[in-house]
């Protein structure tokens, strides 16, 4: 974590209490669907009017299709609208002095809700609802839902993250949440387990109701629901309506003929020893370890790569996995330790897709980390040119699904995430068995009525047995008969698996829009597309959030309610994930799971951050950001300068050139404002509103400085637009890249 990055940009005002009150969840299961209804609630605690913002995790596959709003006096619906619209809509609301909400996506599982111009005592509960499809293992069926997000090597602002929307965190936070599970049909009768809470569950006719053993949890570790079933029916097609067109989704569920010989591979294990792993990570990490090297043959050849802020090779070239050389690598696991700096995974990756491997062996690479990196898709889209597959293993309380999961799927491997508590053993097994398995080559998918379209379009690269395989196709018609799977193994063998199509629809039509099934094909669309005027599009039909969409509501207030000044900032803090760099263990028995931490003080935290590899001027947070304010010849600096908690307007009305000139405003443009035959409040007023909006000096103005010289604009009394037009050719003329103009 570069906690440089992290401070708020506004000094604390009031008494800075956080709004986010509670999260409560309600899932449904039926099938393969999950639906999920999430309620955030907020309220402001303190005697100023505040901006909540709230930066969150949600399941990688996770399909956003509706956001409701409740506030004391009305309900409002969300839209889907293009990102910049959404934003620029969102500002004027703040500065008009209405509530704005606004949900945007940050990168692949992670968003950030607004909540603008909430003023004293006000309550909002803000209901999202999400569908994911899940997917069996083997027997095994997953529902994962991340609570919280850990800190993260690297820089989020130089990846364009907005400074509101980077996470902070709070070793005193005690972030709640409580969850209620539906478990429908045949998956009712699956034996249910929890490596990470305590669950009450009860059994019904047709369904089964799971919950938390308590009330609330602590938002600080991943929430994760095992299904254990054994019966083969884990496949399913079926339709849904999509406008006028009609959508099929195949669930495949491969079975792959025994086999008696397995051709040699050669495994090259990287595992993370960076500062972020101390504890429960670096101790699943040993465990896995031993597994691996355990199901190793001679046949094989293998490498072991360390990472941190650099790494280590055992070998400079993987070599046999004969006994002397598993002994030296099991001699690495009496010294592994999670000591080696930052999360610097490129280069290590890289070196071993930079070794020489034996030209007659199947190239694998397994990866054990929990992926708190901010770049992981600079990592993700040079792997994708290489040769190599990645089995990863994602390992912690919070793991980045993201990161792992795509790393996976970009290089036709596969991906497993493991809890503490969880059988290690187990899940490295299954890795193991399909690295092993024959690969599957040239997977085909033919329907009994040819779709015009389908998800995914490109070639399906991985297919792995006992991996749930999600199609879709869009048709003109409703299809019928049956689609079937064909796959030709490496070995010579062929698969096929065929599935009757179900004409009943898994979900309902709500409103003018259509099935849930069919807006998670346009999702599917909308990722898959590099044009992002046509995506937009998409998103924007079918009301999906998306990278090119916001979820947007406004709350147009009278105006005797409306928010005389311009909102604090007030940032909803990240609870640190449990057993995170050191900080404590999941202890976990059979029955019930205590965290327990051994925090210090917040000089404690600094500690940790330098064992992440931080350099030690990044330490402590705030002195960074006054050294640089301090230094800065911005236009921000300057401004806020005069204030930097200021959330009235006003004083920038107050201004007059003579104040621009002793803030350093060159003379030649002061000479060119004079000559403007309007009162001197109006020209600096436009004219900081008009540079502040600059796109040159977009990366120096502030969010707040914007929404300062927003309002103070639409304040002003009316007057001759031409001033404004003038004044743009000012700025204009004199303000470029490389122009300073203060």
């Amino acid at each position: 974590m570069y906690r440089a990055m992290t401070a708020p940009v506004l000094e604390p005002v009031g008494d800075s209490k956080v709004a986010l009150q509670s999260v409560n969840v309600e899932a449904v299961i039926e099938n393969l669907l999950c639906q999920v209804n999430m309620r955030q609630v907020y309220r402001n605690l303190e005697n100023i009017n505040i901006e909540a913002v709230y930066t969150f995790p949600l399941p990688l596959g996770a399909v956003l299709l509706d956001m409701t709003i409740t506030t004391k006096a009305r309900k409002l619906k969300g839209v889907v609208v293009e990102k910049k619209e959404a934003a620029e809509i969102y500002e004027d609301a703040i500065t008009d002095g209405d509530t704005a909400i606004m949900l945007e996506k940050i990168e692949d599982g992670l968003y950030t809700m607004n909540v603008g111009n909430l003023q004293p005592e006000d309550e909002i509960e803000i209901s999202i609802t999400y569908a994911e499809l899940l997917k069996w293992q083997d027997n095994s069926l997953r529902l994962f839902l991340p609570t919280t997000v850990a800190p993260r090597y690297g820089d989020p602002e130089s990846l364009g993250i907005e400074p509101h929307q980077t996470p902070e965190y709070d070793l005193i936070a005690d972030n709640q949440f409580n969850i209620a599970v539906t478990v429908l049909g045949e998956l009712a009768k699956a034996s249910f387990n929890s490596p990470s809470h305590q669950l009450n569950i009860k059994k019904q006719i047709g369904k089964t109701i799971i919950s938390l053993h308590k009330d609330k949890a602590f938002m600080d570790k991943d929430f994760v629901l095992n299904f254990l079933m054994n019966n083969e029916r884990k496949y399913l097609a079926t339709v849904d309506k999509d406008y006028d067109d009609y959508v099929a989704l195949a669930s495949f569920y491969p079975k792959f003929p025994l086999f008696k010989a397995k051709p040699p591979r050669c495994i090259t294990i990287i595992v993370d020893c960076s500062g972020s792993m101390q504890g429960d990570s670096i101790s699943q990490a040993r465990i896995a370890l031993y597994e691996i090297l355990e199901l190793l043959r001679p046949e094989d050849s293998f490498n072991l790569i360390r990472f941190g802020s650099s790494f280590k090779k055992l070998f400079p070239t993987p070599l046999k996995a004969i006994n002397s050389n598993l002994k030296k690598a099991k001699n690495i696991l009496e010294v592994l330790h999670a000591d080696m700096g930052g999360t610097e995974i490129g280069q290590a990756i890289a070196a071993a897709i930079e070794s020489k491997e034996p030209s007659e062996l199947s190239k694998e690479i397994l990866l054990i980390t929990d992926g708190e990196v901010w770049d992981w898709k600079s990592v993700t889209a040079e792997v994708k040119k290489s040769d190599y597959r990645f089995f990863t293993v994602g390992v912690g309380s919070a793991v980045s699904e993201a990161f792992i999961k795509t790393l996976a799927d970009v290089t036709g491997g596969a991906c497993e995430l493991v809890s503490p508590r969880e059988d290690m053993a187990e899940k490295i097994v299954r890795h193991f068995k399909r690295i092993y398995y024959p690969k599957a080559e040239n997977i085909e998918i033919k329907w009994s009525c040819k779709p015009y379209k389908v998800f995914p379009e490109k070639r399906i690269e991985s297919l792995y047995d006992g991996d749930t395989l999600h199609v879709f196709g869009r048709f003109k018609k409703k299809p019928d008969g049956d689609i079937t799977l064909t796959a030709r193994l490496e070995n010579g063998e062929t698969l096929r698996q065929k599935l009757p199509l179900i004409m009943t629809s898994l979900s309902d039509t709500v409103s003018d829009l259509p099935g849930t099934i069919a807006r998670m094909a346009a999702a599917r669309e909308v990722n898959s597309l590099d044009n992002e005027k046509a995506a937009t599009n998409i998103a924007v039909k079918y009301q999906l959030l998306s990278q090119y969409t916001n979820y947007l509501a406004i709350d147009v207030k009278e105006k005797n309610l409306k928010a005389e000044n311009l909102p604090v900032l007030r940032k909803t803090p990240q609870m640190l994930a449990a057993g995170w760099g050191g900080t404590g263990a999941v202890n976990c028995d059979s029955l019930i799971c205590q965290e327990s931490y051994s925090v210090g003080s917040y000089k404690d935290f600094d500690s940790i951050a330098k064992l992440n590899g931080f350099e030690e001027e990044q330490i402590p947070l705030f002195s960074r950001r006054l050294k640089d304010f301090n230094e800065s010849s911005s236009l921000s600096a300057h401004i806020e300068k005069i204030d930097m908690a200021h959330t009235n307007a006003n004083v920038l009305a107050a201004l007059s050139l003579h104040d621009l000139k002793s803030l350093g405003l060159q003379n030649d443009i002061l000479i060119e404002l004079r000559k403007l035959n309007v009162s001197e409040n109006i020209i600096v007023v436009v004219f900081l509103y008009v540079l502040s909006h600059n796109k040159s000096f977009e990366k120096t103005s502030s969010r707040h400085l914007k929404r300062l010289t927003s309002k103070a604009y639409k304040q002003l009394p009316n007057f001759d637009k031409a001033i404004l037009k003038i004044i743009e050719d000012i700025v204009y003329e004199n303000v470029n890249e490389d122009s300073i103009i203060f």
